[in-house]
């Protein structure tokens, strides 16, 4: 009964310069500095839902590496180092680069934006509050970083102050699908079962084929025991095939699977029960014992050994 959360990192484009080179650089080798620099923010740039290979990461290295072996003294280049070390979770690295690129520049709001991430990732939730908040000083980037603020409130259990920071998202960006997905999401968690439909709905009236936002609609239609609607959304969520570029909807099958297991269940169809529950266990569909307080549902592997041959 897993609800996914997509969990997104926006790194919008700035340019940064700042410092002189201990070395003259010339205007060639200034010039061949861009270039592998916009090399690797295009690379890191092409991406969704923090799902960047790790063969383009090290492509975006291998450029970004070569600009700051010409001009070690751009903040913008350490930045983007960053950012491309935060897709490989190379946490370390991440710090470092970032924690350089606001020695050159300590107003690279992006930089904060990306430590803030790491610290997040990191599970230091303090310190990627006071980050987000010293890069949302930086009013051309705030959609991004209320965006994560929302990400970090949902993880730290401040489900309320995640809510508060979608609102502001989707009132400057009323078209930003995953800002109503993830809101709706937090409005699951609150037992906010209508209002969470709606977003919902909002987020497939953006993009129809959004597996996530369908399967959660089924979900939140589950917890309102709406069993036959649900049912029908976890179907048209397993019907879409999004291939393995998307990391964040790799087990999306299984969760679905399950949920319609449980609804079947709900709905006295036990022979239907029986079959989807197996079908989510030979997705790979791990239970988590804390789901029985937190979500009300039991380990398909128990219900089959109880309920089926």
């Amino acid at each position: 009964m897993k609800k996914k959360f997509v969990a997104i990192i926006f790194i919008f484009f700035l340019i940064v310069g700042c410092g002189i080179s201990k070395k003259k650089i010339t205007k060639a080798d200034f010039q061949q500095a861009e270039n592998y620099y916009f090399k690797a923010y295009a690379i890191l740039n092409n991406t969704t839902n923090n799902a960047l290979s790790k063969a383009l990461v090290t492509e975006g290295l291998e450029y970004i590496n070569s600009a700051i072996s010409i001009d070690n003294t751009k903040s913008e280049y350490h930045r983007v180092k960053g950012s491309l070390f935060l897709h490989q979770k190379e946490y370390k690295n991440a710090f470092t680069s970032f924690e350089r690129s606001l020695a050159l520049n300590p107003n690279n709001s992006l930089a904060h934006m990306g430590i803030g991430i790491a610290y997040e990732l990191t599970g230091e939730f303090k310190l990627a509050e006071k980050s987000y908040l010293k890069a949302l000083q930086d009013q051309t980037i705030s959609i991004s970083v209320n965006f994560n603020l929302g990400l970090l409130y949902n993880k730290w259990g401040k489900l309320p102050k995640s809510i508060e920071q979608y609102d502001k998202v989707v009132a400057s960006a009323p078209n930003l699908k995953s800002a109503y997905l993830n809101r709706g999401k937090v409005k699951l968690s609150l037992k906010k079962y209508e209002e969470a439909i709606k977003d919902f709905n909002k987020a497939i009236s953006l993009v129809p084929n959004d597996k996530v936002s369908i399967n959660n609609l089924g979900l939140a239609l589950f917890y309102l025991k709406r069993y036959e609607e649900a049912i029908v959304n976890f179907k048209k969520a397993l019907s879409i095939n999004l291939g393995n570029s998307f990391d964040e909807n790799f087990d999306t099958d299984a969760y679905a699977y399950n949920n319609m297991a449980n609804s079947y269940f709900a709905l006295g169809k036990l022979n239907h029960a029986c079959f989807y529950w197996k079908e989510a266990v030979d997705f790979g569909y791990v239970y988590k014992d804390v789901w029985k307080e937190e979500y009300n549902i039991e380990d398909p592997v128990k219900l089959i050994q109880k309920h089926c041959n």
